[in-house]
């Protein structure tokens, strides 16, 4: 059974008798729907749409503190809409207060949904959750008009996560990237969306990059660690050629010196590995710019 009522703060939106009939007992507030589920002498009122796909949850069952959805068997926590399940999401709960046989409840929002995708994105990136991240891309290009931020943080979590370094998933992510301006505002956050996901799919799996340090004080000087670059890329030597990388912009090398660099050696034969050293490298600059 549904009833209507409207916004404000507490608010007598059943009686106990209500919702001890159902078990589950649904009120729409001000048109937003929440769940008032009676268990073990105790009434909890939580958002009723399954935050995974909106499964409403007064058709799921609850058994030893814990709602489940009949959709996806999503499960929550009832006292606090806490999931189990990273790939759902916490369904947001609400303050009852239980006053004369009457159920008051304060359905005031109390979360930034901005920043809570912001949160949700990092969650579908770790977790190579491509739904997570189309939500999260969504709030964020289409709600908080910001495409920057999550690009930048897709940038960093594939640097960090990927083993190998730059590959596949970050030169689509910027290769999305610089299309979004001349793409329509209904698809800018489906194309980054799939850029972040393709990051997170290249990552999944991969061992985190533990970044080297430099050379120590009174390294050569730009011309001698280029040289040594191109060897150490000659020869396979991946620590070798990052060490010289980080030395070489420790000494202030600009954008100029390291394009000098590293295109030297993705240029220095016809081909290296199908060509894709050299596109990487000319995404990576464009993600940097």
């Amino acid at each position: 059974m549904t009833t209507t009522v409207a916004a404000g703060a507490f608010q007598r939106i059943a009686s106990v008798d209500e919702v001890k009939e159902t078990g589950l007992h649904t009120v729409q507030v001000n048109g937003h729907v929440i769940v008032l589920v009676h268990h073990e002498d105790e009434i909890y009122a939580l958002d009723n749409r399954c935050p995974h796909m909106g499964f409403p949850l007064d058709r799921g069952s609850v058994q030893d503190g814990i709602l489940t959805c009949h959709w996806h068997h999503a499960r929550f926590d009832l006292c606090t809409g806490g999931s189990f399940d990273l790939w759902a999401d916490d369904t947001p709960n609400f303050p009852v207060e239980l006053r004369n046989g009457d159920v008051f409840v304060d359905v005031t929002p109390r979360q930034d949904p901005v920043e809570h995708q912001r949160r949700r994105l990092a969650v579908g990136l770790e977790r190579n959750l491509s739904l997570v991240v189309a939500k999260a891309a969504i709030t964020l290009v289409d709600e908080a008009g910001d495409a920057l931020s999550p690009f930048a943080a897709g940038l960093e979590f594939g640097a960090r996560y990927r083993m190998e370094g730059w590959g596949q998933g970050l030169t689509m992510l910027t290769c999305f990237q610089n299309l979004l301006p001349s793409l329509g505002a209904e698809d800018r956050a489906r194309a980054l969306a799939h850029g972040l996901a393709a990051v997170a799919s290249d990552s999944a799996g991969s061992s985190p990059r533990f970044p080297v340090t430099p050379l120590p004080d009174g390294s050569p000087d730009l011309t001698t660690l280029k040289q040594w670059f191109r060897r150490f890329i000659l020869v396979r030597d991946a620590e070798g050629a990052e060490r010289c990388i980080i030395t070489a912009l420790r000494a202030g090398a600009g954008s100029q010196e390291m394009a000098d660099i590293l295109f030297s050696a993705a240029t220095d034969f016809r081909y290296i590995d199908v060509g894709h050293p050299l596109d990487f490298t000319n995404k990576a600059f464009e993600a940097l710019d």
